[in-house]
C-alpha cells in the first residue's frame, strides 16, 4: 500500500503537534508520508529562540507553561522519553521547574503596588500530563475554591471574618448529613473559611445529570460565598496587601460561581454563546460591582497574562466570556504540579529542537526556506489544486540545522549559517519577516503529483487581509464572485473566493501586537532592589507590565558579568502590521517605537520594582551590562528589544463575539485542506501553547480517521444534558420560605 502523502505547511507548534501525531507508531509511519513546509531556517514560531554572535538566547518573548498544559507537556515528556542523542541523557525535570511565585501588580496610580501571590506546588506528581485530570465541573470549581482556602490562610492565618449562616441554609447542610459538617459546628456563628470549605465541598457534589445536586444546593453555595465576601469588606485585614486582594477574590468568587451555574449548567449555554459578552459584563451581570470589575488587579491579570487587547490597545481590552471562564478553572482547578512552570533554557532548545530531532528519527522530512505564497483551488471549487513557495534561499550540502548549545542541549543561531546558503543578492535579509519578499526560486506543489491532504498551520496574520470592508460578514454562497477577474489575482483569494466560513473567519479574528525586552544587567535580583523571592509577575508598570526573573539562562550564555537577565513583554498598540507586504519599513519603525517605550519605563516605571536603579533621581544605567561599555541610554542597544508586529507574530485575540467566526481542522471548505493554529476551533480557543498543541492533534486525528478525544477540548462543552426533566423541575420549585 502506497503512503499518503502529507504536507503540512508551517512548523510552529501546531504543525510540529501534527506531524507528531500523524508519526507516533510504526504503523502510522507506514500509511503516512509528512513533510513540514517552513519559512526560514529554524521552527518553533513564537516558541522559536535562537543564539546570538554573544551567545545569548534570543527569544519572541516570555514563554510560561502552566500546569493545565498536559497535552503540550505529554507530548514533551514522551519526547524526552526517547530522544536519540548519544552521551549524557537530557532529563526533562531539570529544564522546565515550577514557578510558584507569580504576584500581581496593580499598575494604577502614581506608585503601582505588588501583591504576593504564591501557588501551592505537588513534587508527587512531577511533570503535569503524566495523569489523566479530572475535568468535571465539580472537580475545577471545588479545587477553585480550595485555592481561595489557600489564599485565606496566607492572608488571614487564623484570623477568619465571621460569618452568620442563615436557617435556610443550615437545613440545606443538615440535608446532605456531610461528616464534615456536623450541626455543633453550624450553630451560631461560622467563620468565612468555614464558609469556603462548604462552598469547596458542595461543588465537589456537583456532577452532569444533576442527580443529587439541586436548586438548594446551588442557592447554598452562593450563600456561603456571598457571606464570606459580605464579612471580609467590613474587616480592618482587608486593608493590608494581601487582605486587600483576598477581600477581591471573595467578591469576584461568588459573581463567578453564580455565572457558571445560571449560564452552564441550568441554561447549558455554549462556550461560544458566552464568548458574545466580554467577561467583565458577564461578571457584573452576574452581581459582581462594576467598580471593582474595572478596578480589580485580578481581572487585569487574566486579560494580560493572555494578551487580550486587540490592536494590542489596552482602552480596548475584550476576552470572551466563555474561553476566560475556561482558561479561569483550568489554571485553578486542574494544574498539576505548580499553576506556572517555567523553561530554563530557551524555549527553541528545551521545546522545539528536541522535538525536530524525534521527528528527523520518525522519518518526517523538513523543507525550510519555503514561504507559502498562495493556495490554489481546483476549477470546481471543492478542493485544494496546489500549493505556491518562494524559495528564500537554497542550503548547500553539509547545512547544519541545529548547533550544540553546551549541557546536551541542541538548538539554533538566531541568524541562518549564511556562508552554507545560496541566498539572495541583497546579503543578509531577515527571512523571517512577513515584509521580505527575497528569494532564489519558486516550488509549486500539485495534489496530483506531490500531496493527497495538506495541514495549513501557518498563523492567522500570514492569510489575513487587511484591506477592505471586514465589518459587514460576506453573503453566503461559495463561488469567484467576491473578487472580479479583472482584479489583479492576490495570495489565498482561491481561498476567500470559494470560501464564505475562511472569509469571514480571517475577516473577524483580530490580532494583537506585543512588544519583547531582554535586559542582561550588572546587578544581581537583590541588587536592583527586589527583597522577595525570583518572581514571574503580572500586571506591572505599563508599559512593560509582564516581568520574570530568567537569570537561570545565564548557566547557558556567560559565566562572568552579567549577574542576571530579565524578560519583560506586553501588548504593542499598533496596526504596523497592516503595512502592505512590500513595505520594507514597517518593522524598523516598531523597533524604533519599541526602544523609545523601553527606555521610557526604565526611566520612570522601572523603580516601582527595582528600588536600587535609580541614583540623584534618575536611572542609572550602568546598571544594564555592554561589553562595549556605552555611555547613558546609549547601553539600551546592547540589549534585546523588538516589537511583534508582523502580522505572524501576532497573537489572535478571542474578543467577544469572534469565536464564533473561527473554523473547526476539518471546516476549511475544501477537501484535503485542515486548518491547525491557535486561530481554529479547537474547543480551547485561547493563544496559548497547549491550543496550538490541541490544534495540530485535531488535524492529525481528521486526517487518520480516528475516533479519540483529546484532553480538554471538550470542557465545558456540554456533550449530554446537565440536567433531567425531574431535576429541572425540581430546580423550579419554590424555594423553602426563609
Amino acid at each position: 500500500m502506497s503512503q499518503r502523502r502529507i504536507i503540512i505547511v508551517g512548523g510552529g507548534m501546531a504543525g510540529l503537534s501534527a506531524a507528531y501525531q500523524l508519526s507516533l507508531t510504526p504503523e502510522l509511519r507506514k500509511q503516512y508520508h509528512v513533510t513540514v513546509y517552513q519559512l526560514g531556517w529554524r521552527l518553533g514560531g513564537k516558541c522559536a529562540s535562537g543564539r546570538d554572535a554573544q551567545g545569548r538566547n534570543i527569544e519572541h518573548g516570555l514563554h510560561i507553561w502552566f500546569g493545565h498544559y498536559l497535552n503540550a507537556f505529554q507530548m514533551l515528556a514522551e519526547v524526552y522519553q526517547n530522544l536519540p542523542r548519544e552521551g549524557a541523557k537530557v532529563e526533562l525535570n531539570t529544564l522546565i521547574l515550577p514557578q510558584g511565585y507569580t504576584p500581581i501588580g496593580d499598575p494604577d496610580g502614581a506608585k503601582p503596588r505588588v501583591y504576593d501571590v504564591n501557588f501551592p506546588t505537588s513534587k508527587k506528581i512531577g511533570i503535569p500530563g503524566r495523569e489523566p485530570a479530572d475535568l468535571s465541573i465539580a472537580n475545577c470549581l471545588s479545587h477553585a475554591i480550595g485555592r481561595l482556602i489557600d489564599f485565606h490562610d496566607y492572608a488571614l492565618g487564623s484570623d477568619s471574618p465571621i460569618v452568620k449562616l442563615d436557617e435556610v441554609s443550615i437545613e440545606t447542610i443538615k440535608m446532605r448529613d456531610d461528616p464534615l459538617f456536623p450541626p455543633s459546628r453550624l450553630l451560631g456563628v461560622v467563620t468565612a473559611r468555614t464558609c469556603l470549605e462548604i462552598a469547596s465541598a458542595w461543588l465537589s457534589h456537583l456532577d452532569e445529570d444533576m442527580i443529587s445536586f439541586g436548586r438548594a444546593d446551588m442557592e447554598l453555595v452562593r450563600r456561603v460565598l456571598q457571606g464570606a465576601a459580605g464579612a471580609s469588606c467590613h474587616m480592618t485585614f482587608a486593608n493590608t496587601a494581601a487582605g486587600h486582594l483576598f477581600d477581591q477574590a471573595l467578591r469576584l468568587a461568588w459573581p463567578l460561581v453564580d455565572g457558571i451555574f445560571d449560564d452552564i449548567v441550568i441554561e447549558q449555554r455554549s462556550i461560544q454563546q458566552m464568548d458574545g459578552e466580554d467577561f467583565r459584563r458577564w461578571l457584573v451581570r452576574h452581581g459582581a460591582e462594576p467598580s471593582l470589575v474595572k478596578q480589580s488587579p485580578m481581572v487585569r491579570a487574566l486579560y494580560d497574562t493572555m494578551f487580550q487587547y486587540p490592536d494590542g490597545d489596552i482602552a480596548n481590552a475584550s476576552y470572551g466570556a466563555g474561553t476566560a471562564v475556561q482558561v479561569l478553572l483550568r489554571a485553578l482547578g486542574t494544574y498539576q504540579g505548580a499553576v506556572a512552570w517555567e523553561l530554563q533554557a530557551g524555549a527553541g532548545e528545551v521545546i522545539v529542537a528536541p522535538l525536530f530531532e524525534i521527528l528527523k528519527q520518525r522519518d518526517v522530512k523538513f523543507r525550510f526556506f519555503h514561504k507559502l505564497t498562495d493556495i490554489r483551488v481546483s476549477s470546481d471549487g471543492r478542493s485544494v489544486d496546489s500549493l505556491h513557495f518562494d524559495v528564500q534561499a537554497i542550503p548547500k550540502c553539509g547545512y547544519e540545522w541545529t548547533v550544540p548549545i553546551g549541557h546536551g542541549l541542541f538548538g539554533w543561531s538566531s541568524q541562518p549559517d549564511w556562508l552554507h546558503l545560496d541566498a539572495p543578492p541583497n546579503g543578509c535579509v531577515d527571512f523571517e519577516s512577513f515584509w521580505c519578499n527575497e528569494r532564489v526560486d519558486t516550488d509549486v506543489k500539485t495534489r496530483v503529483d506531490d500531496f493527497d491532504d495538506v495541514v495549513l498551520a501557518i498563523p492567522l496574520g500570514a492569510f489575513k487581509k487587511f484591506t477592505g470592508n471586514k465589518s459587514v460578514e460576506r453573503p453566503p454562497g461559495p463561488g469567484p464572485g467576491l473578487f472580479s477577474i479583472e482584479e489583479k489575482h492576490e495570495p489565498f483569494d482561491d481561498l476567500y473566493n470559494y470560501s464564505t466560513g475562511f472569509w469571514n473567519m480571517a475577516a473577524k479574528l483580530r490580532l494583537v501586537p506585543s512588544i519583547a525586552v531582554q535586559l542582561w544587567s550588572t546587578r544581581s535580583l537583590a541588587g536592583l532592589g527586589w527583597s522577595g523571592q525570583k518572581p514571574a509577575l503580572v500586571s506591572g508598570p505599563n508599559p512593560l507590565d509582564i516581568w520574570a526573573d530568567m537569570s537561570q539562562l545565564l548557566r547557558y550564555e556567560r559565566r562572568d558579568p552579567p549577574y542576571s537577565l530579565h524578560y519583560l513583554c506586553d501588548v504593542f498598540p499598533s496596526k504596523l502590521y497592516a503595512a502592505p507586504r512590500t513595505s520594507r519599513h514597517a518593522q524598523e519603525m516598531a523597533n524604533l517605537l519599541a526602544y523609545l517605550k523601553t527606555l521610557d519605563w526604565l526611566e520612570h516605571k522601572a523603580k516601582f520594582i527595582w528600588p536600587k536603579v535609580m541614583t540623584n533621581g534618575a536611572f542609572d544605567w550602568t546598571v544594564l551590562y555592554d561589553d562595549q561599555d556605552r555611555d547613558d541610554y546609549r547601553r539600551i542597544r546592547a540589549q534585546h528589544v523588538k516589537a511583534n508586529i508582523s502580522p505572524w507574530d501576532c497573537c489572535v485575540a478571542t474578543a467577544a463575539g469572534t469565536s464564533a467566526w473561527r473554523l473547526k481542522t476539518d471546516e476549511s471548505g475544501f477537501k484535503h485542506l485542515y486548518l491547525a493554529g491557535t486561530w481554529i476551533d479547537t474547543g480551547f480557543n485561547t493563544e496559548c501553547v497547549e491550543t496550538a498543541v490541541i490544534s495540530g492533534m485535531q488535524a492529525a486525528r481528521a486526517i487518520i480517521g480516528a475516533e479519540l478525544e483529546i484532553p480538554g477540548e471538550r470542557f465545558l462543552h456540554a456533550t449530554r444534558q446537565y440536567v433531567s426533566l425531574c431535576d429541572f423541575m425540581r430546580s423550579c420549585a419554590p424555594a423553602p420560605a426563609e
